[in-house]
């Protein structure tokens, strides 16, 4: 932990004057806490998910906003992880009291908002967080479960979300995206690639260093981008992998401890820009609300330029 710290700082200390993120858009309902994000190509819209308020809203072209999804609609609970894909919106959605917890993947047709599929997972005894999700060639979901450190698998001939592997290695697993065919997710020791066809685990090491506490994970050309809100100062970082796609052999900062970052959460690439939300403000909200609702403000979303 404290080499990662380190080389955060160095890094973002030789790269804070070359920093060129702008505001891509801007959400005026505050109370969204917002914490997925989605690119759709096929209509230039962006989908952003909303913890607090339970539902999916959509940017089009233009930058008008709209609810794709309305509040609790199809059951739907508090919505994290979102992927654009194969012309639909896969969505990554928890509900939880003190009698029942429910982990829950929503399936929504990206052309007129209607449900297709809905996978829950209630375990009696067990705790379930569904927090991202990467889709695979086949149209199969890749689920990262935080709470129970595994991977579920959510597929079109299964009525509930499938246990596909569970490893100590997983332990607080939350960023998870497809590179080559690979599963690649970071966990509570780095980086890992999950063979979909075997469940082989390989460490995708960084020599000499240790990126953890990564959120939002995606793929682009021969690099993951990280968004990462756990160690600091937070950041946006690209990690290039080499040309056998067994470590990382060097990392770039594309923007760390910028002024409007409020617990920035998840991306998305779009053309040769990554999205990302920007100020979740996900520190103001405990127990299913809101703390402290005048100091909310509008959410942004911000975008980087990828190389």
């Amino acid at each position: 932990m404290r080499s990662c710290i380190l080389f955060l700082f160095s890094a973002a200390f030789q790269l804070s004057l070359a920093q060129n993120v702008e505001i891509a858009f801007r959400l005026a309902e505050k109370d969204l806490i917002p914490e997925g994000i989605a690119f759709d190509p096929s209509t230039k819209s962006f989908y952003v998910s909303s913890i607090n308020k339970r539902k999916i809203v959509k940017v089009d072209e233009k930058g008008s906003s709209s609810d794709f999804i309305s509040s609790g609609q199809d059951g739907i609970g508090e919505v994290l992880g979102l992927k654009a894909a194969q012309g639909k919106l896969w969505s990554c959605n928890n509900l939880s009291s003190d009698t029942m917890s429910q982990a829950m993947i929503h399936q929504f047709d990206l052309p007129n908002g209607k449900l297709v599929h809905k996978w829950v997972l209630m375990v009696k005894g067990e705790n379930h967080f569904f927090n991202d999700l990467a889709i695979s060639s086949a149209g199969e979901a890749f689920i990262s479960d935080s709470d129970f450190g595994a991977i579920y698998r959510a597929s079109q001939d299964r009525q509930e979300p499938e246990l596909w592997l569970k490893d100590n290695r997983l332990r607080d697993i939350n960023g998870i995206t497809m590179v080559k065919g690979w599963i690649v997710v970071n966990a509570y020791l780095g980086f890992y690639k999950v063979n979909p066809s075997t469940k082989e685990i390989k460490t995708l090491p960084f020599p000499g260093y240790f990126p953890l506490g990564i959120d939002g994970l995606s793929a682009y050309r021969q690099s993951l981008i990280g968004v990462q809100n756990v160690v600091f100062p937070v950041s946006i970082n690209q990690y290039y992998l080499n040309s056998t796609f067994d470590q990382i052999e060097r990392a770039k900062v594309l923007v760390a401890n910028h002024p409007k970052f409020d617990v920035p959460t998840t991306g998305t690439v779009a053309g040769d820009w990554f999205y990302f939300i920007a100020n979740s403000q996900l520190l103001n909200f405990e127990k299913g609300k809101v703390k402290e609702p005048l100091k909310l403000k509008e959410v942004l979303i911000m975008k980087v330029h990828l190389d």
